[in-house]
């Protein structure tokens, strides 16, 4: 039985005898015995509550082990090739000049870490976190513009049409002045609508695109997005993410092979 094995002395523990020791954690080995087989004066409120060390000492594991994977996750997509994205902020400006207000210190302040995050020739991996009605949709398109002007594309996800819909106005409403393009692609589009957005994609004539969770479809096809922008990013899966992060991987690895 499996539970029988975790009786056996050379059970593998990963978490070393000084972090347990910090924590007043018991070894792996202890834990797993003390849940599966309780003695009879194990305090029984601790364990309803999940608060008994040997509890604690299971869901640590299991903590840590999630984050080292995901540190692994990100030091691999790191290890991709990125378009570096470095301009003078000629569209930024432009972007700027036309607000009828002027951005909070706390935007500026973030905007200048997304930036010099774009000119590295590696993926940028960020969260940007605010209230409601802070400006982070601002500084999102202030960020697109680092992207448009050298060429490339932009996609911003959101999680639901009526969203998307609320980000496709403000940002038609801040780069068609500019002159430049926004589409929106969602589920609800089909013929020769769907087609036409899918076309100005592929061949790079829609520089910023907003949309839902059809962004990431078979089908989808940009021709050089450099930049992905995720509303709500806990409202997608991991997987569901970095699918529409892929499509614009895909093409920085041809275009690197192309170089070669």
């Amino acid at each position: 039985m499996a539970l029988d094995q975790t009786s056996a002395d050379d059970l593998a523990d990963w978490l070393p005898a000084s972090v347990l020791a910090d924590s007043q954690l018991p070894t792996l080995r202890e834990a797993l015995q003390y849940v599966h087989r309780p003695p009879a004066d194990a305090p029984v409120d601790l364990l309803l509550d999940w608060r008994h060390p040997a509890q604690r000492r299971l869901a640590f594991e299991e903590l840590l082990a999630h984050q080292l994977s995901l540190k692994l996750l990100r030091r691999r997509i790191q290890s991709d090739p990125g378009w570096p994205l470095a301009t003078d902020g000629t569209l930024k400006s432009g972007l700027l000049s036309a607000l009828p207000f002027r951005p909070t210190r706390a935007q500026l302040r973030v905007l200048k870490e997304i930036e010099q995050d774009l000119k590295l020739a590696r993926p940028m991996l960020r969260l940007v976190q605010g209230d409601v009605g802070c400006g982070k949709t601002l500084v999102a398109a202030l960020a697109a513009t680092q992207a448009v002007q050298m060429g490339r594309q932009v996609a911003l996800m959101a999680p639901t049409e009526l969203l998307a819909d609320q980000h496709a106005q403000n940002f038609k409403r801040w780069f068609e002045p500019l002159g430049i393009a926004v589409a929106l692609l969602t589920g609800r589009q089909t013929g020769k609508a769907r087609s036409a957005v899918l076309e100005k994609l592929r061949g790079g004539q829609a520089p910023v695109v907003i949309g839902t969770h059809a962004l990431f479809q078979e089908g989808v096809e940009f021709a050089s997005l450099a930049l992905v922008i995720v509303d709500e990013q806990h409202r997608f899966g991991v997987h569901q993410r970095l699918s529409l992060r892929e499509k614009g991987a895909q093409e920085r690895r041809q275009s690197r092979a192309r170089s070669r």
